[in-house]
């Protein structure tokens, strides 16, 4: 073998070497350090705005200052991010609002067992890990039931923060729903998980 051929073999080893370092299951491709500057930056401003949910949810629904948030997120080239992130919000999807059918009722004087009442026999309202809401207690828990999931949950909460009321614990599961609030903010959580249910946003 001659040494132009060594040298064409070899050439194709690293070729090929090359290619199999860089590809992963599925076809894609791993970052290196021989990308595109852009195509990294890229990657970087959408891990930042995974890590911060309220932006992806700005992004979804299309109310986003680019420039601004870009200088937020201070990652480098501001127009370079600001660009990166017009591309990302156009791959997601739009934020909707879903109506929702759901009984929303109010429950006076609840609490955890343990702590705010004794030891019951009754069916908890809620239970986390061993830790159960019942009745006999300081707490109001405001119960919807129908069509609820984590999506409703999220937005109920989000609501009730935006209004201020304290939220001491919550869960769903199955087609119910529970928001454990202070009773004299009972009312008032009532209205907004009501008003809430009718827009969660997906």
């Amino acid at each position: 073998m001659n040494f132009a051929s060594r040298k064409g073999i070899l050439a194709f080893s690293q070729l090929a070497f090359t290619a199999r370092s860089r590809s992963v299951d599925g076809g894609g491709f791993l970052h290196t350090p021989d990308d595109p500057p852009d195509m990294s930056l890229a990657a970087d401003a959408r891990d930042a705005v995974r890590e911060r949910p309220f932006l992806l949810t700005a992004l979804r629904a299309g109310v986003v200052n680019y420039a601004a948030v870009a200088s937020y997120l201070d990652l480098g080239d501001d127009d370079a991010v600001s660009a990166a992130l017009r591309r990302f919000a156009e791959d997601l999807p739009e934020l909707e609002p879903d109506a929702r059918e759901a009984t929303v009722t109010m429950r006076s004087g609840v609490g955890l067992v343990g702590e705010d009442i004794e030891e019951t026999d009754d069916e908890p309202i809620l239970s986390v890990a061993g830790v159960d809401l019942a009745a006999g207690g300081p707490l109001t828990a405001i119960i919807a039931e129908g069509e609820v999931d984590t999506a409703a949950l999220t937005t109920v909460l989000s609501r009730l923060d935006a209004e201020s009321v304290v939220v001491d614990s919550a869960g769903v599961a199955g087609d119910t729903m529970a928001v454990v609030v202070p009773r004299r903010q009972g009312a008032a959580a009532l209205r907004v998980v009501e008003s809430a249910i009718e827009n969660v946003y997906v």
